[in-house]
């Protein structure tokens, strides 16, 4: 029980300090966080559910899953503000489609990673991330080629392996349809994430 209520301090005390980015980034509907909107959606939901009812065991790990992921992503693109773009957000949002490859790179290489007989096919991953990574340091966008070459990277090692994967943000989105956050195949929005401070 110490160690749930642990999870959602540690959260009110992330979402504190990270108000001015997260208020900043969702404010001006981010192409660096669309993609994981759904998931900043279902942790605000479920941490505002937590506060009126105790969550069950399936609903606390949604929690804690979506806000490990969100806190990565987040630590990621300050990096990348801080290091690439001198704090200067519209430079950031400027490469907000490089920016996401990034980060779908780096979700593909976490699964990879976390299975041992994919880890030989990680190497062609980590070049595409060094690449990426050259772009974003001169702050420019990545070649709209280089999503088209993601695909083939990932499709060619999850094929020969016979896996199906499914992304966080994928995940994410259906949780958030069946708690009603977002209607039936409506696009991502930016509605339902809340801004308010936590006190």
């Amino acid at each position: 029980m110490q160690e749930t209520n642990t999870i959602f301090e540690d959260y009110e005390a992330w979402k504190r300090e990270n108000n001015n980015l997260i208020t900043t980034l969702v404010k001006n509907k981010s192409k660096t966080i669309e993609r994981f909107s759904p998931v900043l959606a279902v942790v605000d939901y479920l941490y505002e559910k937590n506060l009126k009812e105790k969550l069950s065991n399936d609903e606390e790990l949604i929690f804690s899953t979506g806000f490990d992921y969100v806190y990565d992503q987040f630590q990621i693109i300050e990096s990348l503000l801080e290091d690439n773009f001198n704090n200067d957000f519209k430079k950031l949002e400027a490469c907000g489609q490089t920016v996401n490859l990034l980060l779908y790179i780096n979700d593909f290489e976490a699964e990879i990673n976390s299975d041992d007989k994919l880890k030989q096919d990680i190497k062609k991953l980590n070049d595409l991330e060094d690449s990426v990574n050259k772009y974003l340091s001169k702050g420019i966008n990545a070649p709209d080629e280089y999503f088209a070459l993601l695909d083939d990277i990932t499709y060619s090692i999850f094929s020969k392996n016979n896996i199906e994967i499914h992304t966080v943000d994928q995940i994410f989105y259906e949780i958030a349809i069946e708690y009603g956050i977002y209607s039936d195949e409506e696009f991502i929005n930016f509605d339902p994430i809340k801004l308010k401070q936590i006190s």
